[in-house]
């Protein structure tokens, strides 16, 4: 199944109040890459540290480069 399926199978079970068994739900927000986990501060803090480690690349480089 693809996202779009998923999404639109999950949209279909929301908007007629259908029940929907755990298993296919968690299998629906897998595909759709959904989480109850809080990611946001995981994927700040990624990419934080992502910008510190391009920012020392980029000083170092222009360092070699003098």
């Amino acid at each position: 199944m693809k996202y779009d399926q998923a999404k639109a199978e999950f949209q279909h079970a929301l908007d007629h109040q259908q029940t929907i068994s755990i298993k296919r739900l968690r299998k629906l927000m897998q595909i759709m890459n959904m989480s109850l986990q809080p990611t946001k501060d995981i994927e700040v803090e990624y990419l934080k540290g992502e910008l510190k480690r391009t920012n020392e690349r980029l000083k170092k480089e222009k360092r070699k480069n003098r």
